[in-house]
């Protein structure tokens, strides 16, 4: 799921710095990524992610997660961005292939509260299958073709929607360029 689904979606949606963190030196994070915010500035993100549905009990007991999330969320790091720079993660992620039932939601979003962080969502499958299902419209629109969800493929598909959109950028810039405007 992290290599063929996320961390392709993410790249589409056009983050900057997709790196899976996922091993022994990953710090809590599995995939980190980072956006621009309107004043041009990097937000450092990472995906926490899971297997299955998300309790307060059992095998996925989201207790059980806590040490691994608090070291995501306040170790620095160095930036992927510019290998140089030291971060901390500005949004956290936490995805699951299941369901994260309200115990478990209630439980994160008090760890949260109590360190302050407010920039915290939870994609379950649902929710995770409505933002590749925006990547899949995304390209129908580009290609004018009917493409259907696969996971061998997806990749594919995503470097696609990649490409168009980078052949768009230099397009828009060439053409701005022919009628004289600065371009900065």
């Amino acid at each position: 799921m992290r290599t063929d689904v996320i961390m392709p979606t993410l790249k589409a949606l056009g983050a900057y710095g997709v790196e899976s963190f996922h091993g022994p030196s990953e710090e809590g994070k599995d995939v980190y990524f980072a956006y621009k915010d309107i004043f041009g500035e990097y937000k450092h993100c990472c995906f926490f992610i899971k297997a299955g549905n998300i309790k307060k009990s059992g095998k996925n007991d989201i207790r059980k997660m806590k040490g691994a999330i608090e070291e995501a969320l306040f170790f620095e790091f160095v930036s992927p961005i510019d290998n140089k720079t030291t971060v901390r993660i500005e949004e956290f992620y936490f995805v699951c292939s299941g369901k994260f039932n309200k115990y478990a939601r209630e439980y994160l979003f008090n760890i949260f509260k109590a360190k302050q962080m407010p920039n915290v969502k939870i994609f379950d499958i649902d929710k995770l299958t409505n933002i590749i299902l925006k990547v899949v419209r995304q390209h129908n629109n580009i290609s004018k073709k009917q493409y259907i969800f696969d996971v061998k493929t997806f990749k594919r598909h995503c470097n696609d929607i990649i490409e168009y959109k980078e052949k768009e950028y230099t397009a828009s810039k060439l053409l701005k360029h022919d009628e004289g405007k600065v371009i900065s």
